[in-house]
């Protein structure tokens, strides 16, 4: 079962392309592959799988329209206002179907009676999410009003099943006792008939035992010998001339006799005619479910919604998310995004025992381009990934990890973190970083974000300050978007002198006796050097090649001297 193509316009939704998935780790990691440590395993704590599908669905696609971010938020305020409410709710999720999946297996005929089952329970817990949703304030989504105007049919339906399949029904449908008893009256027939046969089964064992003098002997059933008298080894000797040996075991021997056999046969025509009957009625209710499968899907998805934003609002409780003002992306003037406080979802969650900290970010009219300069395992990428982070969730309509926070729409989000290369079509890592950016430059607007992390690091130091310097002051004066430009180029500081919408921002560092202690603070100024030799010391790099390192280092510093006035026009 298919739903209808819908038309997706590119003003409906922000676009996030492959990589920048990939960069920001938004469902899987970057390097493992892993789900574990990805954004959606930081937000995801639905109770539903078809709850945890919509999730994904949102944070691949998340909205524009403010309207509908703002109702989705409606949704997670009045959970976070009421624990009675995310418990009742949490209640009914819990035990609810993957109503969506299991509506396509009956429509495709694949559906078992525990399938249908599933359904009609599921079903039957529409009206208590109808009692919830009533208690709701604020403008919600418009899918809410088919939670609260449900379809009789769907609750007929669920009575339907209910009415005609057990409650717990076997997993092999074609040997019966799936249907209820004085569901159709050919079947009631065919049961009435296999109760006079197992009477006459009781009564034939009453016989053989008063014949054989043997208490403790039984009529029992095998799928593969039928029906058989049953003694225990020790008696065989008062086995009656009439018994004919069937099987003899270490413990048992088991017989038969002509009478019986010539039952048996009788019973399973009856059984199977049974059986079939059964399958009938059972194919009948799958079908009639099949029939509904478009409008259980339909509300299915409303209630994964409901799945996904109980979810978010569980996960604001847990981690102190707040909620973001969205800014709409035609606003015009200075108002811009500002985030107080900001905080990894992702990183925060990884952290043991340890605080994460927090960082703002501003961006306006003077402040589109931030350099950021620091050295590395700083927190320099952790920071730009929290930005493209914390703006996909606001766009879902979730409460984010902040102190305080407005956020304006944007269109897209571009990220170049990371360096591989590409053996598959002959691509270096150097031309790998090029084709991203030319993706970038070529595709990004005014309202998009753009997050960078060292460009043009991997060709020679003139040539990647050359591309760094020139890629960052296209962004700032042709394309003018909001832009993080993370780089071991502290030179690009000097940019601000020449770029009006340019501003410097540096991780603190604390150095003491050739020993750096990193800060992980943001603040305002840009670095003097890279401290690329000391995070070398930090990772065990041999004292030999760290002095050697620093006289060739500044060798080129006193030879390759910068113009701090320098105006590229």
């Amino acid at each position: 079962s298919l739903d209808f193509p819908q038309i997706q316009l590119p003003n409906d939704q922000l676009i996030i392309d492959y990589q920048t998935q990939k960069n920001l780790e938004i469902k899987n990691t970057q390097r493992e592959n892993n789900y574990i440590g990805s954004l959606l395993w930081s937000i995801d704590k639905t109770y539903t799988c078809m709850g945890a599908r919509c999730l994904r669905r949102w944070i691949e696609s998340p909205l524009m329209n403010i309207n509908e971010i703002y109702r989705r938020q409606n949704i997670i305020s009045n959970f976070l206002e009421s624990k009675k409410l995310r418990s009742d709710c949490q209640n009914i999720l819990r035990a609810m179907g993957d109503l969506e999946r299991l509506a396509g297996r009956a429509c495709s005929g694949h559906a078992t009676p525990r399938d249908l089952i599933a359904i009609s329970e599921g079903l039957k817990k529409l009206p208590r999410l109808k009692s919830i949703i009533k208690i709701f304030k604020y403008d919600l989504p418009t899918w809410t009003k088919q939670l609260i105007s449900i379809d009789n049919e769907l609750l007929e339906l669920a009575d339907e099943i209910s009415f005609k399949l057990i409650n717990n029904p076997p997993l092999n449908i074609n040997e019966g006792g799936i249907i209820h008893d004085g569901v159709d009256n050919i079947l009631d027939g065919l049961r009435n008939v296999i109760d006079d046969y197992s009477d006459w089964l009781k009564e034939e064992e009453i016989k053989e035992r008063k014949l054989s003098k043997i208490p403790n002997l039984k009529i029992q059933f095998h799928k593969n010998f039928g029906y058989y008298i049953s003694i225990n080894k020790s008696k065989v000797n008062l086995a009656p001339q009439h018994w004919i040996k069937r099987q003899t075991l270490t413990n048992e021997e088991r017989y038969i006799t002509s009478e019986i056999k010539n039952r048996e046969n009788k019973i399973f025509q009856v059984k199977s005619r049974a059986a079939s009957r059964e399958y009938e009625i059972f194919s009948e209710v799958r079908n009639l479910v099949s029939s509904k499968t478009k409008k259980i899907r339909s509300i299915s998805k409303a209630i994964a919604s409901l799945d996904a934003l109980l979810g978010l609002s569980i996960t604001s409780v847990e981690n102190n998310y707040v909620k973001p003002t969205i800014i709409p992306i035609d606003e015009k003037g200075d108002k811009n995004t500002k985030i107080i406080a900001g905080r990894n979802p992702i990183v925060e969650q990884l952290l043991n025992n340890k605080k994460f900290i927090a960082n703002d970010i501003f961006f306006n009219n003077n402040q589109k381009l931030i350099i950021l300069t620091g050295p590395n395992a700083s927190g320099k990428s952790c920071y730009i990934r929290q930005i493209g982070l914390i703006q996909i969730l606001a766009q879902i309509g979730s409460y984010i990890p902040a102190n305080e926070a407005e956020i304006k729409v944007t269109d897209r989000i571009f990220t170049r973190i990371g360096a591989v290369d590409d053996q598959s079509s002959g691509q270096s890592t150097f031309m790998v970083e090029m084709s991203e950016t030319a993706s970038i430059l070529n595709q990004a607007t005014s309202k998009s974000l753009v997050l960078l992390d060292e460009i043009g690091r991997g060709t020679s130091t003139f040539d990647g300050l050359s591309i760094a310097w020139s890629v960052s002051e296209y962004l700032a004066k042709k394309i003018v978007c909001n832009t993080v430009f993370a780089t071991h180029y502290h030179e690009l500081n000097f940019l601000k002198n020449s770029t009006k919408n340019a501003e410097n921002f540096q991780v603190l560092v604390e150095q003491n006796d050739d020993q750096i202690e990193f800060s992980h603070k943001i603040k305002k100024g840009g670095a003097s050097k890279s401290y690329g030799i000391e995070a070398a010391k930090l990772a065990g790099v041999p004292a030999e090649v760290i002095k050697k390192a620093k006289v060739v280092l500044k060798y080129l510093e006193d030879n390759n001297k910068f113009d701090t006035n320098i105006k590229v026009n």
